[in-house]
Order: C-alpha cells, then sequence, then structure tokens
C-alpha cells in the first residue's frame, strides 16, 4: 500500500483504520505516514492525523523517534489544526526531553491564551502543562493564572471540566 494514495482515497474512519491496521507494528511504514503527517500538502497532513493517532494510541513506543519534530511542527505557522490537535494529544502521554520542555510550555501557554484555538488543543495543552509543572512545580504560579483567566473568559464544558480538575492536580503539587 501507498499511504499518501491510500489517504487521498477518502477521509474516513474506515479508511484510517485501513492504513493503521496496515501500519501495524512496522517502524517503516510508520515512517511513510509521518512523512504524510509533516508533508506541506494540506489534504494528506489533514488526513494523516487521525492515523497517526491511531497509531500512537495502540503503540505508542514507536512514536519516540518523532517526539523532537513533533514538538517542532509546532512552530509552523501554517500548521493544519488536526495536525496540531493530534500533536498535542499526543504530548500529554510521552515523557517530554528536558531540552524542549520550555518550547513546548512556551506553545501550550500560546494555545491557552489565544482566543482563536480550538478547545481541543486548550484542553491537551492543559494536560502537557500539568505535565511540566509535576517535573518543575514552580512554574505553577505562571500557569495558574492563566488557565482560571480561560476558564473565565470560556463557557465551553470541556474547558471548565478540564480546567478544574488541572487546577486541583497543580495545586496538589
Amino acid at each position: 500500500m501507498n499511504i499518501r494514495e491510500q489517504l487521498l482515497v477518502t477521509h474516513s474512519k474506515a479508511n484510517t483504520l485501513e492504513v493503521t491496521s496496515y501500519i501495524g507494528r512496522d517502524p517503516e511504514r510508520l515512517e511513510e505516514l509521518m512523512n504524510c503527517f509533516f508533508s506541506n500538502e494540506y489534504r494528506v497532513t489533514q488526513r494523516s492525523a487521525m492515523a497517526v493517532s491511531n497509531c500512537f494510541d495502540q503503540h505508542p513506543d514507536l512514536m519516540r523517534p518523532y517526539l523532537e519534530t513533533l514538538i517542532s511542527n509546532l512552530s509552523k505557522e501554517d500548521i493544519h489544526i488536526a495536525v496540531k490537535r493530534n500533536t498535542v494529544r499526543i504530548l500529554q502521554f510521552i515523557p517530554i526531553p528536558e531540552e524542549s520542555t520550555s518550547l513546548l510550555f512556551d506553545y501550550c501557554l500560546a494555545y491557552l491564551i489565544d482566543s482563536k484555538e480550538t478547545i481541543a488543543v486548550k484542553a491537551f495543552s492543559m494536560g502537557i502543562l500539568y505535565n511540566i509543572c509535576k517535573r518543575y512545580p514552580e512554574l505553577k504560579h505562571e500557569v495558574v493564572p492563566i488557565l482560571e483567566e480561560e476558564m473565565e473568559r470560556n463557557d465551553s464544558a470541556g474547558i471548565l471540566s478540564r480546567g478544574r480538575k488541572i487546577l486541583r492536580q497543580i495545586n496538589k503539587l
């Protein structure tokens, strides 16, 4: 299977599952998918995002070689929202290398502050910020006010629920 061509056939859950099943635990096939995910082709990156997320759910260890690239990819101005959303979703569950922590911390704070950012990206960013605060508790003093402000400004049930949960966890640090 040519993964890029298969992704372009249709944007559906069934197609995503077909691609994910084909990749399995094969690192070479995953590399082909990740090349699609990091490409500059709008439709290819969009359609690869769900497959990348599914691959991570099934075999999280296979994603480790792409950790630095996942983080640096967030710096793209024109990153597709599906790529950003699935990247921050994945990064909640992977230990972040110390040398990338500061950059990722800044990205996640910026996502929280941005009134145009999607609810999912904000919620996943809260999880990443909490994980960073577990390692560096002194950062909680920077995160808490921004999190509280976002909860006052945003009436989304997802933001409020996740925000309350993260605030409770951070305050225990």
